[in-house]
């Protein structure tokens, strides 16, 4: 399986982990879709509907062909009237509709964002990261954008996720709302330049704020609702890392990006060594904030690990899965669960275990933007289920998250060690 092709290039970037990331970085962000004739967008809207269900493995499993064709033709229809991201947009819905993470429009890197970082718990919208002049944001919940409430905004920017899964629509949705076209184009803003949030404190008090948006490519200077870092959010740049916890006789291992071969030999050697010194009783493999790449590397890693006689007692492996949790990595989170007999504990994944996949890329022909889309229907799991569940469920909870506490590494610490 190829790497994931994210929903957004900037995803990674400003995502649940507070230190920017890079991950699949979009070929298209330098294109210039304000340059297009109305007719140049239609050419590349037909190319679109065309193409899309022509080498998609079966582009209609989710979304009837009639109802495909009619938002096309709506969309076709409007163009005279629209600006090039509401056409951009209009676009990605219709991308959205076929239904699974891997087929979508890359957003190209040209499109203003309001300075914050959103994330759900629950069903409230918590502000984790914005810069100085909004500092009274932090932590807040986010109750409306101009006019619009938040259920009522997130309902319209939903409409942008393919809905593999709710857990999934919850992980990328959050990572839309500070896109000044894409609230603009969703008629929840008024402009791209400007907008009123309203945010309520855990008091209750409600308070708004006149946001101005920033550029794309706009240094921010990020404040955050984090007093201590947490450890599966340390050493951000690196794709996979471990430490060992000798208090709890554990070996942690963070395991957020594929790595290169190169690199994932390095590491599994210096892994199986620190096993060997350490003698831990526990493994903990965290996939948590890990949303694909190349799943046959997890499983070379894990032919190694399954080695060690100290991993094969009962409940000795743990994997935590999250809402981030796509592609690959949740493919080896199965295989940790099948072949090690790992208990996952986390959230469900956004990835949903038999489904469509294998990421092949076209680009539109006069815009260049580049479009996703699943080649292959995979069946990783005999019950089929809108995602992998966890064998215990811990979603994240706003009273722990800004003291950095992490609860699924209290839990699994918690735990007997094996005999």
């Amino acid at each position: 399986m190829k790497k994931l092709i994210i929903i957004l290039t900037l995803i990674l970037f400003f995502a649940f982990w507070q230190i920017p990331n890079s991950h699949a970085q979009a070929k298209s962000s330098d294109i210039n879709i304000a340059a297009l004739t109305k007719e140049q967008w239609r050419q590349d809207l037909h190319h679109l509907a065309r193409e899309l269900p022509r080498r998609h493995k079966n582009a209609f499993h989710t979304v009837s062909k009639e109802r495909f064709e009619k938002a096309v033709a709506e969309l076709d229809a409007a163009i005279p009237t629209l600006r090039d991201y509401e056409i951009f947009v209009g676009m990605q819905q219709i991308t959205a509709m076929v239904g699974d993470a891997h087929t979508d429009l890359r957003l190209p890197r040209i499109f203003n964002r309001f300075p914050f970082s959103v994330y759900w718990f629950g069903d409230d919208l918590r502000v984790l990261l914005t810069t100085a002049n909004y500092r009274e944001a932090l932590g807040a919940k986010v109750i409306k954008i101009e006019d619009s409430d938040i259920k009522t905004a997130a309902a319209k920017i939903n409409t942008l996720v393919p809905r593999e899964n709710d857990y999934w629509v919850r992980y990328v949705g959050a990572n839309y709302f500070p896109y000044a076209e894409i609230l603009n184009a969703l008629k929840i803003t008024s402009n791209i330049k400007q907008a009123r949030w309203t945010f309520e404190t855990d008091a209750g008090k409600q308070f708004s704020l006149d946001v101005e948006s920033v550029a794309p490519n706009a240094k921010i200077e990020w404040l955050s609702t984090l007093k201590e870092v947490p450890l599966y959010r340390q050493r951000a740049d690196e794709p996979i890392w471990f430490t060992v916890l000798p208090e709890s006789s554990t070996l942690y291992l963070n395991f957020k990006r594929y790595p290169d071969r190169e690199t994932l030999s390095r590491v599994t050697k210096d892994l199986l060594k620190a096993v060997d010194a350490s003698q831990p009783k526990r493994l903990v493999v965290d996939f948590r904030l890990n949303t694909g790449g190349d799943f046959h590397k997890g499983r070379a890693l894990l032919s190694e690990l399954k080695k060690k006689a100290a991993f094969r007692n009962p409940k000795s492996v743990y994997v935590i899965t999250g809402r981030a949790t796509q592609s690959a990595a949740m493919v080896n989170a199965i295989d940790f669960r099948r072949e090690m007999n790992a208990v996952l504990v986390g959230e469900p994944t956004g990835g949903r275990p038999n489904g469509y996949s294998e990421t092949d890329l076209m680009r539109l022909p006069n815009s260049q933007i580049e479009v996703s889309y699943s080649t292959r229907l995979y069946k990783f799991q005999e019950t089929d289920t809108p995602a992998v569940m966890p064998d215990h469920l811990i979603e994240p909870a706003w009273s722990s998250y800004p003291s950095g506490r992490d609860a699924v590494m209290e839990w699994i610490l918690a735990q007997p060690l094996p005999n």
